[in-house]
């Protein structure tokens, strides 16, 4: 992956913290801020999903001393990524913190609560609809089946048929 991905990500999170910031005072309700809060959390996913496999600042001071290394096992990548990582969770910290204070203590469990519910009920209606192209598929299979099964079964009456006419004329 490449660094500036990885810096979006993090840009990701911090210009969300910031529009949030702005915007948690003068909010009528959640949704006013909740683009912000989407923000935070796909930043916040993109740095913790994605490995850092090219050298950064903290490769090039810590291989200083450790020596050079410019793949995802080096000690300045994992330092890199376990330090956005961290950087990331803190920002989402404050926000929780500040979404609370303003509008309840138990707002962002229950914004995380909802999310989770609708993440799960996305995944259970992917799955009936998999379950019902499945079930179709095996229903027009059962039907081509069925029918070839008739063919086969005609023509062979057909073929036994045409086989007694022919014997009975000679």
């Amino acid at each position: 992956m490449v660094v500036a991905e990885t810096l979006a990500g993090l840009a990701l999170v911090n210009s969300a913290v910031k529009g949030i910031k702005g915007a948690i005072g003068t909010a009528k309700d959640i949704s006013s801020i909740a683009d912000d809060i989407d923000n935070l959390f796909k930043g916040t996913k993109e740095v913790k999903q994605k490995a850092h496999p090219i050298a950064s600042k903290w490769d090039k001071f810590l291989g200083k001393t450790l020596g050079e290394s410019a793949d995802k096992f080096s000690l300045g990548a994992i330092a890199k990524e376990t330090i956005e990582e961290r950087l990331a969770e803190e920002q989402l910290f404050k926000v929780r913190q500040m979404v609370n204070l303003r509008f309840g203590s138990t707002t962002w469990d229950d914004i995380l609560l909802e999310r989770q519910e609708r993440i799960d009920q996305h995944k259970k209606e992917v799955e009936d609809a998999r379950r019902k192209k499945n079930k179709s598929k095996q229903r027009v299979y059962k039907i081509l089946e069925t029918i070839g099964s008739a063919i086969l079964v005609i023509g062979s009456v057909v073929a036994v048929f045409c086989l007694i006419i022919f014997n009975m004329k000679k």
